[in-house]
């Protein structure tokens, strides 16, 4: 299944800057997208018999309204990997990080609990809280995935 092209609407934000759809009845943990797309995916782990996949999104058919043109050039499917939420708006990757801390709140201490994301100066750009490196043998950097 690796490398297909799946259809999929996608729904609730998950862990990790994925948005979750379903396929043929398997879920799909789909990169690059926003709740409530519809949108053409790139399977980027699965197979026939798993119960879920994993795919970037490779074409929106069917675009949220907090959807914008990422600034950095390298976002984006087979990219850097480095700019999960650029193709959102500041305020939409806020409520996007809320729901994703509140889900797991609810779903691991049993907390139901509004969650506000703050903005930060300056809002869009510039500052970073979280970075996941590649390493292989010397050479240390940023990864598509």
């Amino acid at each position: 299944m690796v490398g297909e092209l799946v259809e999929v609407r996608v729904g609730n934000v998950g862990h990790g800057g994925f948005v979750v759809g379903r396929h043929e009845g398997r879920a799909v943990f789909v990169r690059h997208a926003l709740p409530g797309e519809l949108v053409v995916a790139r399977v980027t782990e699965g197979s026939e018999g798993d119960r879920f996949l994993r795919a970037d999104a490779v074409d929106v058919r069917e675009a949220s309204p907090d959807r914008v043109e990422p600034p950095c050039p390298l976002a984006g499917p087979g990219r850097c990997g480095g700019c999960d939420w650029q193709h959102a708006t500041p305020p939409a990757q806020r409520r996007l990080k809320a729901a994703v801390v509140a889900e797991q709140l609810l779903r691991l201490a049993g907390l139901d609990v509004d969650v506000t994301v703050e903005a930060v100066e300056p809002e869009a750009l510039g500052w970073r809280t979280r970075v996941q490196w590649a390493v292989d043998g010397d050479t240390v950097g940023l990864r598509p995935h």
